[in-house]
């Protein structure tokens, strides 16, 4: 058994020159060396390590100890698993139109959600919904919106999403909600709604290889700079240059970077 290597830097690295931010801010980087390379890996809020391989999920401890795992070969490959809930980890199975609810156990809560039953079969992402335990779902086909409750009964169509904004560029890559809103995500720009499906805001930010959700600001990487979005003055502001993240994943002790090759990763810590 290989565990996590945890290499503590001695020094902190303060990169004011490359911050356009007020009052330069520290970046701390914190080194690591995963125990085993694998095609995704996410990090759940408490620390808890997820591994997938085509069609293997296993889940890991802070220390790397590997404690639970699901597998349906019946199903293929896994898609995606969004674990903005942990106690409700979800796995999108793409090529059948199959979403699983597991639990933080990584059992099977209940029988699968066909979405080739609800046509819609060019769902491309997913996201948890912890306001009412419903699904969020964008079917790249029409260019849509759409929400589902836990009976897999359609709720929420946001109609062809290129009609309502026209000068948005699509598709959208990811779902993400937090706070009772939901962020879609498309290479340059991310459209934020309400829980009734609303459109709030539109903001001009690229965040493709990774999306935080803070109280006061965004901070999105778009493969090459960590920038951060102000609520309050509307302001973007690089943080910090590099290439060398896959992506970047928000966890309760702060920033993961999964690097390139998915076989190391660094804490990142930003503070004023």
């Amino acid at each position: 058994m290989k565990y996590w290597k945890w290499k503590i830097l001695t020094n902190l690295l303060v990169l004011s020159s490359i911050f356009n931010i007020s009052n330069a801010q520290k970046i701390i980087e914190q080194p690591f060396e995963l125990f085993s390379k694998s095609e995704i890996i996410e990090v759940d809020q408490y620390g808890f390590i997820y591994h997938i391989n085509k069609d293997n999920l296993v889940k890991f401890n802070s220390k790397g100890v590997p404690i639970y795992n699901y597998s349906n070969k019946l199903l293929g490959n896994i898609t995606q698993l969004d674990i903005s809930n942990p106690l409700r980890p979800l796995l999108f199975y793409k090529d059948q139109g199959i979403i699983l609810a597991l639990d933080n156990t990584l059992s099977l809560q209940k029988s699968e959600i066909s979405l080739n039953e609800l046509a819609l079969y060019q769902t491309s992402c997913i996201s948890n919904s912890n306001f009412d335990n419903g699904i969020w779902l964008y079917d790249i086909d029409v260019n849509e919106i759409v929400k589902i409750n836990y009976q897999a009964e359609v709720m929420f169509k946001s109609g062809n999403l290129s009609v309502i904004l026209p000068n948005m560029e699509f598709p959208i890559l990811k779902l993400q909600e937090k706070n009772k809103k939901l962020y879609g995500v498309s290479s340059s720009q991310i459209i934020v709604l309400d829980q009734y499906g609303s459109l709030l805001n539109t903001i001009n930010l690229n965040a493709s290889n990774g999306l935080i959700i803070k109280e006061e600001s965004l901070i999105g990487y778009d493969g090459s700079f960590i920038k951060n979005y102000n609520y309050l003055d509307y302001k973007i502001d690089t943080i910090y240059q590099t290439n060398s993240y896959n992506k970047i994943i928000q966890c309760q002790e702060g920033i993961i970077g999964i690097l390139k090759g998915n076989s190391e990763a660094n804490s990142i810590f930003i503070s004023k």
